[in-house]
């Protein structure tokens, strides 16, 4: 992250891509219209342009955590094969949505092979969450390509001011399919355009998360293991929170591990394990944090209960990158070294 939008443009001048980056898998289709039905998705495949449509206000309180590598990686990849999400996946999703009666249930899951399919109260055009207002920060955290969409819902609807944590750079042989939501952020960055008008300064930010961020398992030789984490550089702590305003955060998930509506919400899945410890900090400095499941048509809040000790999130594994954000190529087992 850099602290300001002249400091981002700095840097971008300087930034080491990691080796190969300019090699990585074309993503979504060129052919493909964006939200809109248009091509104006076209002016926003530049690095520049597309960070900014989907980062906060400049000079703001959140824009110097606003993630740069994935973006970043925009002007490095073959400009014929970038595009929106492929309109036979956009088809695809209206389909099935039909067949769920209105999406009342969301479909797959985060860690499984399935898409996930956003219910029709979670997606663009439907009402805002009544919770969703100033003083409230939002952690949106759903799998791949849906959190992006959720998130042009949560921006048009609400008009709130949305925050990328993708910290990570695509690659051909990536863990994490990074291209995916690089082309999704093409599909809706026209949608976005549109509402940035409406953004005021006091409007409660979304942090846009993947919630496949920390894989399933670890990168294999051959692989580039760009699976990462949130840790304190883009999660603010309570007294920034408290200085902006913040009084209470709310953790927008895919899952619940409730059993009631107003059941606190525990489980394996809520939230992830790198938020873990940072939530616990939050209720620990007086800041109220609550949960709301995806699927729940009304989006009732629930408490979120800190566990009994607080947990510490081990960053074992993770590989971060010489460029900044994560991501390195798993050298072979006759190799020592590696590229990134």
């Amino acid at each position: 992250m850099w602290q300001r939008w002249s400091s981002f443009l700095e840097a971008l001048g300087g930034i080491r891509i990691p080796i190969r980056l300019s090699s990585a898998k074309e993503a979504g289709d060129p052919s493909a219209p964006d939200a809109t039905g248009g091509r104006g998705w076209a002016a926003y495949a530049r690095t520049e342009a597309l960070f900014q449509v989907w980062g906060p206000l400049e000079g703001g309180d959140w824009e110097p955590y606003h993630c740069v590598p994935l973006f970043a990686a925009l002007d490095q990849m073959d400009r014929k094969k970038v595009g929106p999400t492929p309109i036979r996946i956009v088809e695809d999703d209206a389909e099935r949505l039909a067949r769920s009666h209105g999406g009342g249930e969301p479909h797959g899951s985060a860690a499984g092979g399935g898409a996930f399919l956003l219910p029709a109260h979670a997606r663009p055009g439907a009402p805002a969450p009544r919770w969703l207002e100033p003083g409230t920060f939002c952690v949106l955290d759903l799998p791949g390509r849906a959190t992006v969409e959720a998130a042009a819902w949560l921006v048009t609807s609400a008009d709130a001011q949305p925050v990328c944590t993708f910290d990570h750079w695509p690659h051909p042989r990536g863990v994490l399919p990074a291209e995916l939501i690089l082309a999704e952020l093409l599909r809706w960055a026209t949608t976005l355009a549109m509402a940035r008008g409406r953004i005021a300064s006091d409007a409660p930010p979304v942090w846009i998360c993947d919630a496949t961020r920390l894989g399933t398992r670890k990168g294999k030789p051959g692989e580039f293991d760009n699976r990462y984490y949130l840790d304190d550089s883009i999660l603010p702590t309570p007294q920034v929170l408290s200085r902006a305003g913040i009084t209470r955060v709310v953790y927008l998930g895919w899952a619940g591990g409730e059993n009631g509506a107003d059941a606190p919400a525990l489980g394996s899945a809520v939230p992830l394990p790198d938020l873990v410890e940072w939530f616990t900090d939050l209720l620990g400095a007086g800041i109220e944090v609550l949960h709301a499941p995806i699927r729940d048509p009304e989006l009732r809040l629930r408490p979120l209960q800190a566990p009994p000790k607080r947990p510490r999130f081990s960053t074992k594994g993770y590989k971060r990158s010489a460029a900044g954000g994560f991501g390195t190529e798993v050298p072979e087992p006759s190799s020592s070294g590696s590229s990134g």
